[in-house]
C-alpha cells in the first residue's frame, strides 16, 4: 500500500473513534465498500493501524442496539476481520476484557439474531461462526454466560426461511462441535432434544450448505456415546439415516463426504452399527459407497472406503460386506490402483483385512495321552473381522467335534489303528477350508506306576499290602511284581499280596510295577512297619475306686485285633478275678488303704495277650479294720478258707471250655495261617496259659485241702 492511500485509509479508521453517528455511519459504509474491492488490504491495513484495539472496541459498540443497518454492516466488518488469523485473535481478547454490557460482543450479537431484518441475522450469525472457528473463540463463547440464551437463538434461526440465516446457524453449532467439551456443551442443554431435531431436519443437499454442516455436527455429536445414545433414542433416527444415503449419492461433494462421515460415527458403537444394518436403505447405501469408492476425486474415494472400513469392524457388518457382489473386487481395484493415495490405501488395506476370507488350517496336533486315548489339538484363529471361528475335526469322514474349543480327547482308542486327522475351520458367510490330515497309530507300551500302594493288614509278622492298577496301563497287565528292597517276593494277577516272616515293630520298603507284553512299567514305593505285640492286649485299662472295699475295672477291645477272641481274664495282685467275654467287672472286699495292681489279658484263637499293668489304691477306713477282706496282701500270706466243691468245680470247668475252644479251633484249621494277621509264638503263650491255668489250680486244690 502506498504511503497515499494508507494515510487515506488512517485517516478514514479515525472517523470511527468520533461521537457522531452520522459520521460513523458513513465511515461504516466507506469500509464496507473498500472490503468488497480488496478485502485483504484493508483487513492488514486495519489490523497495522496504531489504534486498532480502540477501532474494534467502537465498532463493537456499534452493535449496540440502535440503526439497523449499521448493525449489520458493523457485524459484516467483524466477521471479516475474524477471518484473519491476528484479527480473530484481537477480537476475542477483546471480547474477553469488556466489562459493561453494552459492549459486550457476544451479548449484542446474540441480541441481533433475534431481530427481523433477515440481512442484519445472516451477517451476526455469521460473525459469530467465523469467530468460533478457531480453538480461543470456540473456548470464549463456551465459557460465556450468554452461552445457553445463543445456543437457544440459534436453533430457531434452524427454521428461518432465509438459507443463507440457517446455514450460518448450522455452521455456529458445526463449529463448536468441533472439540469434545463443545459437544457436551451442546448436549448439556435443556433444549438438546429440540436441538437435535433440528439438526436432523436440516439434513439434505441445499445451496447454501446447511444440510452439510448439519451432517457435519450430526457426526461430532454421534462421535459420543452419550450424543449417539440420544440420537438413536429418537424416532427420526431412521429417517436421518435414509437422508444421509440420500446426501451420499447426490453429486455434491462436500454433503457427502459430511454424510459419509455421520454414517462412520454413528456406526463405531454396536447399537449405532445395528441401526444402521436394519434400516431398508441399508442396501443402497453399500451400491453408495461403491460409487463413491470408484470415485476419481481421491476425497471422495477416502471416505467411502473409511465408511466400510467401519460398517467392517462388527461381525454382522463383515458378513453383510462379504454378501455384496462388488465390494471385495471394487476394494481389490483400487488398492492395486498407481493413482490412489497413501490415505486412501490405507483405508482400503484395512477394509479388505476385514473382508479376508478363511485361508487354509495348519494340519492338526496330536498327542497318545494313555493306551486308549488321543489328544488332538490345533491353533486359534484370530480373525481382523471378529467373527467367531467354529472349528470341525474329521477322523476321515468321520466327525468327531465341531465347535470353538481348539482342543478334542478321543477316548477308547483301538491299538494298532491307523488314525487320519483333518481340520475344517468357518465363520458365518465363509464355510472355509480343510487342512492337511495328520496320522498317528497307537502301540502298546509299558505301564504306568500302579497308584495308591498301601497297607491294608497289619500283624507283628505279616502286612497285607494293596495298590490300584495303573492310570496308564498302556496295554493289557500280565501281572504285578511286589518287591522288598530289591528282591521280588510275589508275583500275582491280583492287586493285593500278604507278605509273611517279618520282625515285629520293623520298617520295610517295599515296591510294586505292572508288567504288560512290552516290559515292566514304573514302580510305585511304599514304606511300612509291622505291629507292636502289645497292640492286640486289650487297651485303655481302668480303675475306679468305689470306696475303702470296691474298685469297677473296665478295659478295651485290642486295638489290633490277633484271632479269633474268646474271653478276657482280670488279675488282680497276680491273681485271676475274673474270666469271661465282658470288659468290665466289680471287685469287692477289697482292703482298704491298700493298693493293687491289675492287668487283663485277651485270650484268642492265637494265644494270650497281656495289657500293661494299673495300679491303683482303695480308700482309707477311717474306723479300726475288724474285717478281714479279700485279696489283701495280708491274707495272702495266709492259709485261705476252703473253697466249697461247688466253687472248685466251676473254675475247673471254665478253665476246661477255654483249652476245649483253644483245641476246636485248631482241628478246624489244621495247618492253616490268617493272611491277614501273623501268627504269635503259640507254644510260649500256651505255655505260659498253662502254666498259669495250672497255678491256679494248684493254689485252689492246696487251699481246699489246708482248710479240710
Amino acid at each position: 500500500m502506498s504511503r497515499c492511500g494508507a494515510a487515506e485509509s488512517h485517516a478514514e479508521f479515525a472517523q470511527l473513534l468520533c461521537a457522531e453517528p452520522a459520521r460513523i455511519q458513513q465511515t461504516v459504509d466507506g469500509l464496507l465498500l473498500d472490503l468488497h474491492r480488496d478485502k485483504e488490504k484493508l483487513v492488514r491495513s486495519f489490523l497495522d493501524y496504531p489504534g486498532s484495539q480502540e477501532l474494534l472496541l467502537a465498532l463493537c459498540r456499534s452493535l449496540t442496539p440502535g440503526e439497523t443497518r449499521l448493525c449489520s454492516n458493523v457485524a459484516y466488518i467483524l466477521g471479516t476481520i475474524a477471518e484473519n488469523e491476528v484479527g480473530a485473535q484481537c477480537l476475542v481478547t477483546l471480547a474477553q476484557t469488556q466489562l459493561l454490557e453494552s459492549d459486550n460482543l457476544l451479548g449484542n450479537l446474540n441480541s441481533m439474531l433475534t431481530w427481523t431484518d433477515t440481512e442484519a441475522v445472516m451477517n451476526a450469525a455469521g460473525t459469530l461462526c467465523t469467530m468460533v472457528e478457531t480453538n480461543e473463540g470456540r473456548q470464549w463463547l463456551l465459557n460465556d454466560p450468554h452461552l445457553e440464551e445463543l445456543l437457544v437463538n440459534v436453533t430457531a434461526l434452524l427454521d428461518s426461511v432465509n438459507e443463507w440465516a440457517a446455514s450460518n446457524a448450522v455452521l455456529v453449532l458445526a463449529r463448536i462441535a468441533i472439540c469434545e467439551s463443545g459437544c457436551r456443551k451442546l448436549l448439556e442443554q435443556p433444549s438438546s432434544w429440540h436441538m437435535l431435531r433440528k439438526l436432523i431436519a436440516a439434513l439434505g443437499v441445499d445451496e447454501a450448505g446447511c444440510g452439510t454442516s448439519a451432517a457435519f455436527a450430526l457426526g461430532r455429536l454421534c462421535d459420543l456415546d452419550v450424543g449417539r445414545k440420544q440420537i438413536l433414542e429418537m424416532e427420526e433416527a431412521p429417517n436421518m439415516i435414509t437422508t444421509l444415503e440420500k446426501m451420499m449419492a447426490d453429486g455434491d461433494t462436500g454433503g457427502s463426504k459430511n454424510a459419509c462421515f455421520a454414517l462412520s460415527c454413528l456406526a463405531t458403537d454396536k447399537d449405532g452399527h445395528a441401526h444402521i444394518l436394519k434400516n431398508p436403505i441399508f442396501p443402497e447405501i453399500l451400491n453408495t459407497l461403491c460409487a463413491l469408492l470408484a470415485s476419481k476425486e481421491q476425497e471422495s474415494a477416502w471416505f467411502a472406503a473409511m465408511t466400510l472400513k467401519v460398517l467392517g469392524s462388527h461381525p454382522k457388518g463383515v458378513v453383510k460386506l462379504r454378501e455384496h457382489p462388488k465390494i471385495s473386487a471394487l476394494l481389490k481395484t483400487v488398492a492395486c490402483s498407481p493413482t490412489a493415495g497413501k490415505d486412501l490405501l490405507e483405508e482400503v488395506d484395512f477394509a479388505l483385512k476385514k473382508l479376508q476370507p478363511l485361508s487354509k488350517p495348519s494340519p492338526p496336533r496330536v498327542d497318545v495321552l494313555k493306551i486308549n486315548s488321543i489328544q488332538i489339538t490345533w491353533s486359534r484363529l484370530i480373525l481382523d473381522s471378529g467373527l467367531e471361528v467354529t472349528y470341525s475335526l474329521f477322523d476321515g469322514d468321520n466327525l468327531l467335534y465341531k465347535g470353538p474349543d481348539c482342543s478334542y480327547v478321543l477316548a477308547e482308542v483301538k491299538l494298532c489303528k491307523e488314525y487320519a486327522f483333518r481340520l475344517h475351520v468357518s465363520t458365518e458367510g465363509d464355510d472355509g477350508l480343510y487342512s492337511d490330515i495328520t496320522t498317528v497309530t497307537v502301540e502298546e507300551s509299558v505301564p504306568s506306576c500302579p497308584l495308591d500302594f498301601r497297607v491294608i493288614g497289619c500283624t507283628p509278622t505279616q502286612l497285607k499290602l494293596a495298590w490300584n492298577a495303573p492310570a496308564e496301563p498302556n496295554g493289557v497287565i500280565k501281572c504285578y511284581m511286589v518287591y522288598k528292597g530289591d528282591t521280588v517276593i510275589e508275583t500275582t494277577s491280583e492287586r493285593t499280596c500278604i507278605v509273611s516272616g517279618l520282625v515285629p515293630s520293623k520298617s520295610y520298603v517295599f515296591h510294586v510295577c505292572a508288567s504288560t507284553s512290552k516290559g515292566k512299567g514304573a514302580k510305585s514305593c511304599l514304606a511300612a512297619s509291622t505291629a507292636d505285640p502289645g497292640d492286640h492286649a486289650p487297651s485303655k485299662l481302668t480303675l475306679n475306686v468305689l470306696g475303702r472295699n470296691e474298685m469297677f475295672i473296665t478295659w478295651d477291645m485290642p486295638e489290633v485285633s490277633l484271632g479269633r477272641l474268646f474271653n478276657f481274664e482280670l488279675c488282680m495282685n497276680g491273681r485271676v478275678v475274673y474270666l469271661g467275654p465282658d470288659r468290665s467287672f466289680t471287685a469287692r472286699r477289697l482292703t482298704a488303704n491298700t493298693e493293687y495292681t491289675c492287668t487283663v489279658s485277651a485270650i484268642t484263637s492265637e494265644g494270650k495277650c497281656e495289657s500293661k499293668p494299673v495300679m491303683k489304691k482303695t480308700a482309707k477306713d477311717e474306723y479300726e479294720n475288724t474285717t478281714r477282706c479279700l485279696y489283701s496282701p495280708a491274707r495272702m500270706n495266709q492259709p485261705l478258707a476252703s473253697p466249697s466243691a461247688k466253687d472248685v468245680s466251676e473254675l475247673a470247668e471254665r478253665l476246661r471250655r477255654t483249652r476245649t475252644q483253644l483245641g476246636i479251633y485248631k482241628e478246624q484249621t489244621p495247618g492253616k495261617t490268617l493272611k491277614t494277621h501273623q501268627t504269635l509264638n503259640k507254644g510260649n503263650l500256651k505255655g505260659i496259659h498253662k502254666q498259669r491255668d495250672s497255678d491256679v489250680m494248684s493254689k485252689a486244690v492246696t487251699q481246699h485241702k489246708y482248710r479240710s
